[in-house]
């Protein structure tokens, strides 16, 4: 079974070959570290994630890579307002971003390689294009030409750019040193300065993974201008494609305005946990929509999301005992197809509850093909959930009750739950004892 993926730059989906198989070379435009991440900028990482997961599934060694912006407009400003080194101020953000990450259940990749690590890097590729014509240096750094880069704006589907048309659309690959800076400043041949976001990409992607990588995943608003700046850059000087397929997530929005912080409208994780919501309801929701697709967050949606993740997690439990058993294979066929159709996580999560529905199947059955595919879904179903906290008040109703029980005293047995069910409360008997959770 191939794996297909809608390749953002040639608009179609496209069967998956892979440079050098089994190897997958895959690129995550990473956060830049100015503030808290969000629930918005988490989705892209989230699928990462299955992106990642799902190559593993197909048999590939994925090594991927998601870099840290650590240096640029904003974070200078934000370390400056601080007063704090642009170091002490960015870690503590990327910090943020990897626990986030870790409470999601997101996979570290095989490296986090941070801007100001490689900026020597990056001076080598400025002067390799400035050799080549295809910079130019003006007063305030060093530009690229765009009309040298015939293929520009192919990504973004953009007008093709003439050769008479004026330099407005060139981008900065260096930016000269001023006062605002502070102490953020490299020594180059060209000048001292900072880089531009664009050329960081190029030359992280270039020193970790090579000049040619299979696949390259951002947020939607990162295809223009950032990631069509990632191409020119690179591919003038490679001669290659700098990456065979490209896809990008849709965002997250609330009440139809996208999840932003200068819109002012970012809710974190953290918020969430806050709530005694659990990440992993996020991590659910996540799933409910195609990853192009644009998810709009309320709390009703999450709610649900929440519940119904829930009951998978009582699911695995309550079949714990089952015993050993196989993974259905018509369905593993089923989940593979989704999966296979340009990552498909809402039909996964379909086929994932026609099984458990499946009356026909046994719970050992059922059990071990829900925990093979949580190795995709990564909802970490495996590990039992935290049990809720029990107010004294409604523990020793419990006792009393299981007490009666014991006694066959029937009525009274009756009287006690309906007692912690007032409180709030539902009591449930199995085999293994009794289970009590909220009911609100």
């Amino acid at each position: 079974m191939a794996l297909t993926f809608f390749n953002t730059l040639t608009a179609k989906t496209e069967v998956f070959v892979p440079l050098a198989p089994p190897v997958v070379s895959f690129y995550t435009c990473g956060p830049t570290v100015y503030a808290p991440p969000h629930l918005g900028n988490l989705r892209t990482f989230a699928t990462g994630d299955w992106l990642r997961r799902t190559l593993s599934r197909f048999g590939y060694t994925v090594r991927q890579v998601i870099n840290i912006t650590d240096v640029d407009d904003k974070t200078i400003a934000g370390a400056q307002a601080a007063n704090l080194t642009l170091k002490d101020f960015t870690e503590r953000y990327e910090q943020m971003f990897l626990a986030d990450l870790a409470a999601l259940n997101i996979l570290r990749p095989a490296a986090l390689p941070k801007a100001t690590d490689f900026v020597g890097q990056m001076i080598i590729l400025i002067e390799n294009l400035l050799k080549k014509g295809s910079a130019y240096q003006t007063d305030d750094g060093i530009y690229f030409k765009i009309v040298t880069f015939p293929d520009y704006g192919r990504l973004a589907k953009l007008a093709k750019i003439k050769t008479d048309e004026t330099d407005q659309a060139d981008f900065a690959l260096w930016k000269f040193y001023k006062p605002s800076d502070g102490p953020t400043v490299w020594a180059a041949p060209f000048g001292r300065g900072r880089p531009g976001w664009h050329i960081e990409c190029s030359a992280m992607i270039a020193a970790a993974l090579g000049e040619q990588i299979d696949l390259h995943l951002g947020g939607t608003d990162l295809i223009f201008p950032h990631h069509e700046n990632e191409r020119a850059q690179s591919e003038s000087l490679s001669g290659r494609p700098l990456a065979r397929y490209w896809l990008h997530s849709a965002f997250v929005t609330m009440a139809e305005e996208k999840m932003a912080k200068s819109a002012d409208n970012v809710i974190r994780l953290t918020d969430l946990v806050e709530k005694k919501i659990s990440p992993f309801a996020y991590r659910y929701l996540l799933l409910t929509v195609h990853y192009r697709t644009l998810l709009n967050f309320s709390w009703t949606a999450l709610a649900a999301a929440a519940r119904a993740y829930e009951k998978l997690q009582t699911l695995v439990t309550e079949w714990a005992d089952a015993g050993a058993g196989a993974v259905l294979k018509n369905y593993e066929q089923k989940f593979n197809q989704a999966l296979a159709a340009d990552l498909n996580l809402p039909q996964t999560l379909a086929v994932v509850w026609e099984m458990i529905k499946d009356d026909k199947q046994k719970r050992r059955d059922k059990l071990a093909t829900l925990i093979d595919f949580d190795q995709v879904l990564g909802l970490n179903l495996e590990t039992p959930a935290a049990a809720p906290e029990i107010p004294e008040t409604v523990r020793t109703l419990v006792a009393q009750r299981e007490t009666a029980r014991q006694q066959a005293d029937w009525p009274a047995a009756d009287q006690l739950r309906q007692r912690i069910a007032t409180l709030g409360y539902a009591v449930k008997d199995t085999a293994t004892g009794t289970q009590v959770n909220p009911t609100k």
